[in-house]
C-alpha cells in the first residue's frame, strides 16, 4: 500500500480495536499496521461479515484480549431476540459455517475485563458497563449526563466501549471514556478502518485510520449469500 508505514507503539501505550464483524481485509490492514505494545479487541468479532473463521484465528493466534460482543454472544448460544432480521441471517450464517472450537472461544470471553496497567486502572466493555452485551448505543453528545456518571461513579481511570462503531474520546476528572470505532464496519460515514490507542501516562486518544480492500470484503459478503447491504455498506461507512 502506498504510503504505508508501521506504528511504533511505545511500552506507556495500549491498542484498541473493535467492531472487527468478520472482515478480515480490514483486520489485516490494522494489525499490519501496529507494531509493538499489546493489542486489546473490545468485543464483536463476528456478524456481518464473510470470514468468522479467519478472524478469530488471527486474533487468537496473536494472543489478542477480547471480551464479548453482542454479536459473539448470538452466534455462539443461538439467541438472535435482539437483533433486526438482516442481522439475524448473518448470525444464523455465521453459526453455521464457525468452527466448534472458535464458537467455544468467543463463549469463553469475558463481558468485562479490568486491568491494571502503569498503576492505571482500566475497563474494558462492549456496550456499557452496566450492561455489556445488551447495553444501548452511546455518545458522549447524545448523552452527557450518562458519560459523567461513569467518570464520577466508576474507579477506573480508562475505560473502553464498542458497539457503536464510532469514535470518540470523554476526558473528565483526569479520566477518559473512549470508543476506537470499527475495524470492520465503521458508521460515522466514513468508510475507513478505525483503531486508537491510549497513553497511560497522559490519557491521550490517538485515533487512526486505514483503507483496505472494501472491494474484496464486499464481494465475499455477496459470495456468501449475506444481506447485500453488509457489502454495501462498506462503501459508505453507514
Amino acid at each position: 500500500m502506498k504510503g504505508f508505514r508501521r506504528e511504533y507503539v511505545g511500552k506507556l501505550e495500549l491498542t484498541f480495536i473493535a467492531d472487527i464483524h468478520s472482515n478480515l481485509e480490514a483486520l489485516e490492514v490494522v494489525l499490519e499496521k501496529v507494531k509493538g505494545g499489546p493489542i486489546y479487541c473490545l468485543g464483536d468479532l463476528v456478524g456481518y461479515g464473510a470470514n468468522p473463521n479467519e478472524v478469530i484465528d488471527i486474533v487468537r493466534s496473536k494472543g489478542i484480549k477480547c471480551i464479548l460482543g453482542n454479536h459473539d454472544y448470538a452466534v455462539c448460544t443461538g439467541d438472535t431476540s435482539y437483533f433486526n432480521p438482516r442481522a439475524v441471517n448473518a448470525i444464523l450464517w455465521t453459526r453455521r459455517v464457525v468452527t466448534k472450537e472458535n464458537s467455544e472461544f468467543l463463549l469463553s470471553l469475558p463481558r468485562i475485563l479490568r486491568l491494571k496497567k502503569e498503576n492505571r486502572k482500566i475497563l474494558l466493555a462492549h456496550a456499557t458497563p452496566e450492561n455489556p452485551i445488551f447495553g444501548d448505543y452511546i455518545h458522549p453528545e447524545t448523552d452527557p449526563f450518562k458519560f459523567l456518571s461513569y467518570a464520577t461513579e466508576y474507579e477506573e481511570d480508562i475505560m473502553g466501549l464498542g458497539h457503536l462503531h464510532v469514535p470518540y474520546a470523554y476526558h473528565k476528572l483526569d479520566k477518559v471514556i473512549f470508543n476506537p470505532g470499527s475495524v470492520g464496519q465503521p458508521r460515522d460515514g466514513n468508510p475507513l478502518a478505525r483503531y486508537c490507542t491510549i497513553n497511560l501516562e497522559s490519557l491521550k486518544v490517538k485515533f487512526f485510520e486505514l483503507d483496505y480492500d472494501r472491494e474484496l470484503s464486499a464481494r465475499k459478503i455477496v459470495q456468501a449469500g449475506l444481506p447485500t447491504i453488509f457489502a454495501t455498506r462498506l462503501f459508505k461507512g453507514i
